[in-house]
């Protein structure tokens, strides 16, 4: 089991929040998601719990 995503861009108002992310996560590994305020964190979070939309970029778990 895995979690991926490939390219997720999010824009608000004409303004690239996330641009070109690309990761892979994998079962049994712990990972930590850091940055400045506004940087992208939570958005990228609700993108790949499916919680909140992206603008393009695919996001995958297990292939599906």
């Amino acid at each position: 089991m895995s979690l991926h995503c490939e390219n997720i861009v999010k824009t608000y108002s004409g303004k690239d929040v996330l641009h070109d992310v690309t990761l892979d996560l994998k079962p049994g590994k712990i990972y930590g998601l850091i940055g400045r305020n506004g940087a992208g964190k939570t958005t990228l979070l609700g993108i790949l719990t499916a919680q909140n939309t992206k603008n393009s970029g695919s996001v995958t778990y297990n292939g599906q």
